[in-house]
């Protein structure tokens, strides 16, 4: 069933960008009880952002427009809450709703605390050193040179966006795994457990093969020739050049050791 406003839950899909949210994206679509598998709501980000832009800037800017911080989270839920009411219609009103966009994931907190709509994060994470490397892949698409100030930058924005991991205002509805691990059964098994979506199934990712992606999507720097096929987590790209590499682990250490992400680039068995 779904309400009169929206659906029963939102499922947020999050990470790094190039880190296995469009994958992961398309396996919780495969849940009957979900919508298909579609773009990403970066129309949307836009207004969860202003709540948190809001508050860092309460004092300074903030504080002359509304009394108190309770009013300006009631004055973003409004707006995002109508958008969101309409990405729900234009997916079919499922009852499960899923959604998701990879910049959105630093702000999850905000999300959480302004939409106020039933919700759950799924947060993928992978070894910054792939991330990264898929990163400078986009770049030389772009026609871009990949240079070292703009490795500090990704690392630090590899690290944001898995601050909201730990964060107490977070707890219960975060769910996070390593990408290098989908298509185990038992990571398999405890997604669907932590978003009661038991029709979650590997075999029909990508909505069985009717998604078929455009020659202009396909011209995107950012396609991977990855989508629209079985999960497969082989590496794809020679490694990050050893330069990056170190920027990288002395950026990323506390999450590589976290995580079993070794500094030569080797994921450690789980």
């Amino acid at each position: 069933m779904t309400t009169a406003t929206g659906p029963m839950k939102v499922i947020f899909v999050g990470g790094a960008p190039r880190s296995g949210t469009s994958v992961t994206h398309a396996l919780l679509c495969t849940a009957p009880s979900c919508n298909e598998y579609h773009q990403e709501i970066s129309f949307v980000r836009p207004l969860f952002e202003s709540y948190a832009v809001g508050m860092e800037h309460w004092e300074g800017h903030t504080s002359g427009f509304f009394q108190v911080p309770e009013h300006l989270k009631l004055h973003v839920r409004k707006l995002v809450q109508q958008s969101m009411h309409y990405v729900w219609r234009v997916l079919k009103q499922p009852k499960v709703m899923c959604v998701k966009d990879p910049l959105l994931t630093k702000n999850f907190v905000a999300v959480k605390a302004v939409l106020e709509w039933p919700s759950q994060f799924v947060t993928v994470l992978r070894h910054p050193h792939d991330v990264i490397r898929s990163q400078q892949e986009v770049y030389a698409r772009a026609g871009v040179v990949m240079d070292e100030v703009e490795v500090y930058r990704l690392a630090e924005e590899y690290m944001l966006s898995y601050a909201h991991v730990d964060d107490p205002d977070m707890a219960g509805s975060v769910f996070h795994f390593r990408y290098e691990d989908l298509g185990h059964d038992w990571l398999t098994d405890q997604l669907r457990a932590f978003t009661g979506m038991g029709g979650i199934d590997p075999a029909k990712i990508w909505n069985q093969g009717s998604y078929v992606p455009t020659e202009q999507q396909k011209a995107d720097p950012f396609y991977s020739p990855k989508y629209h096929g079985a999960i497969d987590t082989t590496r794809r790209l020679d490694p990050l050049s050893p330069e990056f590499q170190a920027i990288v682990n002395n950026f990323c250490a506390p999450l590589m050791e976290r995580c079993g992400y070794n500094p030569d680039g080797t994921v450690e068995s789980w």
